[in-house]
């Protein structure tokens, strides 16, 4: 009897603890983190600047579904993170410079078409979430690596970033959305190879996007 009464005790606190923390986590905002290579942490062993807000604010749940190499064209695999999260308080887009390889206007346009159409999609599935787009940071053409200068990230990606920030500044106002500009956060010494921040680059993203972040209605 007496072992029965203690086994009875081990898993009703079993159960409170695990409906505690159910509850805990509940509670806690969560933020899914929608984005390229800058967002998963290339060139950081994956400390970016979604890493860095998790560790200051443990409050927060922080998701990065960042993957290597996204474009704003590779949009539909962003329905897979909205089915995984669909209840997420926040959903930030991180995304356009891989578009923008040797850019040009007609780019440009393209990245604002496909950020609408997320905007879109997030809002069908989540009307109550609160969607931010993120423009890109900027790029280093003095210290970009042979390899990026081969993709052809040039002067015409740097000309097409300030205009992509533009045209995300007049598509949230039009969509009602939040905004966080990047372009001019990472300092030109920050950068780990002319295009990936390094972790002092990540760490100014994750100051302005908390800052910013804080101030969204």
């Amino acid at each position: 009897m007496k072992i029965k009464k203690i086994f009875s005790i081990i898993l009703l606190l079993g159960i409170i603890g695990f409906v505690a923390a159910a509850f805990k986590n509940d509670n806690h905002k969560q933020v899914v983190c929608f984005g390229d290579s800058i967002t998963y942490g290339a060139q950081v062993d994956g400390h970016s600047w979604v890493w860095v807000l998790s560790k200051n604010h443990t409050d927060i749940d922080f998701i990065n579904a960042g993957r290597s190499g996204r474009k704003t064209s590779d949009k539909k695999e962003l329905l897979p993170v909205l089915k995984k999260y669909p209840a997420a308080d926040y959903y930030l887009i991180f995304l356009g410079v891989n578009d923008l390889k040797d850019g040009n206007d007609s780019m440009v346009n393209s990245c604002v078409e496909n950020m609408k159409w997320m905007i879109e999609k997030i809002r069908e599935t989540n009307s109550k979430a609160k969607i931010i787009i993120l423009a890109p940071s900027d790029i280093n053409l003095k210290t970009m690596s042979d390899i990026n200068v081969k993709k052809k990230y040039n002067e015409n990606t740097k000309r097409s970033l300030v205009k992509l920030e533009k045209r995300y500044k007049e598509l949230v106002k039009e969509e009602k959305v939040g905004f966080i500009s990047l372009l001019h956060v990472v300092s030109k010494s920050n950068y780990a190879d002319g295009l990936h921040p390094d972790v002092k680059g990540q760490q100014q993203i994750a100051a302005r996007v908390w800052k910013e972040l804080k101030l969204q209605p």
